[in-house]
């Protein structure tokens, strides 16, 4: 089954050893992937301002699974779109704990890291780089007072920083006898909280229920024992090199380490020599006699996609309900008009709705069109005289899934699709 989502954990899995970089080798192939139609998750125990930067090393990224899966955040629509926050209760018993402990604790919260300055003297720091650590140190939000923080607002996780010494079994013995919580230590000398059940498996679980994705459709990348349940629930769950016992054990495959680019070795593997991505193109390109004559307008460049795409044959205007042959149109002011001066606009349109929701259903991000056309032109179009004179437009069709964030080529810029693809 093709792979339709691609999730991962950032540090020790997208990122570079340096907990900062994404190499070009692996963004080039989420870029890739991500052009082909598949979603692309990163799924992180970190807070959402904490990772901008690495945002904007990988901008097209579309959906962010944060604070170990207690939310996820569509970027497209610029909201959460699933939360399953900690109990007011039960962050209150944890807080009261913590604060009678010299210990650097912080309380994520509407996508931050929040932490109380008093207690940022007992800070330890184990093995962050300098580098990422002054980085992180930027995007904190600091309080006088966490207990009161905590009490008006909705707290994601809850994370005890970086302690050891004399208090660690003491902490952990009054922590883990709480019941209604979940802890994970992704790294020594830190404990991480969450409501109990959560984790970044369930959060892709209900991501991918309503995106209608089926757990062997995705594919999930990590290291650590946080990223364990989002390994066992994707169809193919890849462990890093580099990643713990238990979290190799939970995966079905291991890749190389995050220093050797290993989701890029993985994605390569098991998508782009396993997997071609569909394209939708206008039937009369592949010698369909669906044209306004009855004839086609087959080349064998179009014809030669199908060497690297799954084809996508359409033809909007027979889905539109109109004959063939048909007496021809041309746009006038944004309506199809035929050229014994009939409106045929309706039929176009219906069309085109019916084209758009055949490329969203099989994932289709690009489209071969044929060009001038009033209902697949895209960037010139006949002007309604029918003398063969070109204005700048698009036809009706190819203006909607342009709309819709569908990428559009005419057949004189196939080999234009196929530079970007690397074929």
């Amino acid at each position: 089954m093709a792979i339709k989502l691609i999730a991962m954990d950032l540090d020790g899995t997208l990122m570079a050893p340096d907990h900062i970089t994404v190499t070009d080798k692996t963004k080039a192939a989420l870029e890739k992937a991500h052009n082909m139609g598949i979603k692309t998750v990163i799924a992180t125990g970190r807070t959402l301002s904490v990772i901008k930067d690495v945002l904007k090393q990988v901008p097209f990224i579309d959906y962010v699974i944060y604070s170990n899966g207690a939310v996820v955040y569509d970027r497209c629509k610029g909201e959460n779109i699933y939360t399953n926050y900690i109990p007011s209760d039960i962050v209150e018993n944890v807080v009261d704990i913590l604060e009678s402990y010299p210990v650097y604790y912080e309380l994520y919260a509407n996508g931050a890291s929040n932490t109380q300055e008093s207690k940022a003297a007992f800070f330890k720091n184990k093995d962050l780089p300098p580098e990422f650590l002054d980085f992180y140190m930027q995007s904190l939000i600091n309080h006088d007072n966490l207990s009161e923080f905590a009490k008006n607002n909705d707290i994601e996780k809850i994370n005890l920083f970086y302690f050891d010494g004399e208090y660690y079994e003491e902490i952990k013995d009054k922590l883990f006898a709480i019941e209604k919580i979940d802890r994970t230590s992704p790294v020594s000398g830190d404990i991480e909280m969450t409501y109990k059940g959560v984790n970044k498996g369930v959060a892709l679980d209900n991501m991918c229920k309503e995106l209608c994705f089926t757990p062997d459709e995705v594919m999930s990348f990590g290291d650590a024992d946080n990223d364990i349940e989002m390994l066992q629930f994707a169809g193919y769950g890849i462990a890093m090199g580099n990643a713990s016992d238990d979290c190799k054990a939970a995966a079905k495959y291991e890749t190389l380490s995050n220093g050797e680019d290993g989701i890029a070795a993985a994605i390569e593997k098991f998508i782009f020599n396993a997997f071609k991505p569909k394209l939708l193109i206008s039937a009369c390109l592949l010698g369909e006699n669906c044209k306004y004559n009855g004839g086609n307008n087959y080349t064998e460049e179009a014809a030669g996609l199908k060497d690297w795409f799954e084809l996508i044959p359409i033809c909007p205007e027979c889905f539109g309900g109109l004959s063939i042959p048909r007496v021809p149109n041309e746009i006038v002011c944004g309506r199809a008009i035929s050229k014994e001066g009939k409106d045929f606009t309706a039929e176009y349109e219906d069309g085109a709705e019916k084209t758009l929701y055949i490329a969203n259903e099989n994932n289709c991000c690009y489209a071969v069109l044929k060009e001038r056309s009033p209902s697949c032109g895209f960037g010139k179009i006949y002007d309604g005289t029918f003398s063969g004179t070109l204005v700048d437009g698009n036809g009706i069709t190819a203006d909607l899934l342009d709309k819709n964030g569908i990428r559009i080529f005419g057949e004189s810029r196939i080999e234009k699709l196929l530079d970007e693809f690397d074929f």
